[in-house]
């Protein structure tokens, strides 16, 4: 679909960044056809912890990465989306990879492209129009095919969606940006709460521990928390409870591995009882305690203890 492009100037370019020598700033470009797929790549690379910018005009990439050098090495890994509708696009592009050479950045390059007939395909099913002028979507495709070849030629990565799904896409992005043997951290986050005081928002997997033996109607335990010895003897003192925390554990045991394996960077549980200070402490140390040697990055949050 594309001529070869006989660019020496940029050979050794395209060499660099193919290994991945890139400065303290880990830039990663994204280009392309449109309908080739950059919108949901710039979500894969989100999910990965890239700081995403999408339709950053190229005159302002400079600028743009001046920001981000001062804020203290918060953003340090940057994804920008750079397509044909910056002015002058192909020119413009050499000449930004000649700048960024200069200070010793050197950008993965990801190129999306896809059949023309599945273009044109995504065209009619979004009803969107094309970027570029043409008498038909056929024509515009063609069009943008020409100009981006030499851009083509300076890619680092090049992708072709035309049979991918949408998680065989993901899987693509995640190689290319960590290698395929290198698999995305998952972080863990288990949330202990009262569901008289609301569901915490954004969780993955919700567990009601509202059947377990309840220490607000002993005396004695009321105003102590799950962290107390005796309210936790209570909480487990029956089998069945015991047998729930096993099973329990044994199904998020067996769900961590999936999910890593479709690349979710977080996976948030969340455990409640009626007021959020007794059981679903109790329960949320629990699992905190038996992932910690499972998982690589495990935290537990109380919500509601000190209500």
């Amino acid at each position: 679909m594309y001529p070869e492009v006989p660019c020496r100037a940029y050979r050794q370019y395209k060499r660099e960044a193919c290994v991945g020598l890139v400065s303290s700033l880990d830039l990663v470009i994204v280009t392309g056809l449109s309908g080739a797929g950059k919108t949901k790549t710039m979500g894969y690379l989100e999910d990965l912890g890239y700081y995403a910018m999408d339709n950053l005009p190229i005159s302002l990439m400079s600028q743009f990465l001046d920001l981000a050098s001062q804020t203290d090495g918060r953003i340090s890994k940057i994804a920008v989306a750079l397509d044909v509708r910056s002015s002058g696009f192909k020119t413009q592009f050499h000449s930004m990879l000649q700048r960024l050479g200069a200070r010793d950045i050197h950008p993965r390059v990801i190129f999306l492209e896809a059949s023309s007939r599945v273009l044109v395909n995504r065209f009619s099913e979004t009803r969107r129009r094309h970027p570029l002028p043409g008498s038909t979507v056929s024509e515009s495709i063609r069009n943008e095919i020409e100009l981006l070849a030499e851009v083509r030629g300076l890619s680092s990565v090049i992708i072709d969606t035309t049979d991918l799904t949408v998680g065989e896409l993901k899987d693509r992005v995640r190689e290319a940006i960590l290698g395929s043997r290198q698999s995305q951290t998952l972080t863990v986050n288990i949330v202990s709460f009262g569901y008289k005081n609301g569901l915490p928002i954004d969780l993955d997997l919700l567990f009601d521990v509202r059947f377990l033996p309840n220490p607000y109607y002993n005396g004695d335990l009321v105003h102590r928390t799950g962290f107390d010895k005796g309210v936790i003897l209570y909480v487990l003192h029956e089998p069945y409870a015991r047998q729930f925390f096993t099973r329990l554990a044994d199904f998020v045991d067996f769900v961590l591995p999936r999910y890593q394996e479709e690349g979710k960077s977080y996976l948030t549980v969340g455990i409640g009882c009626t007021g959020g200070r007794h059981r679903s402490v109790v329960i949320a140390n629990m699992l905190y305690h038996h992932l910690k040697p499972r998982a690589k990055v495990v935290h537990v949050f109380h919500r509601d203890l000190q209500k």
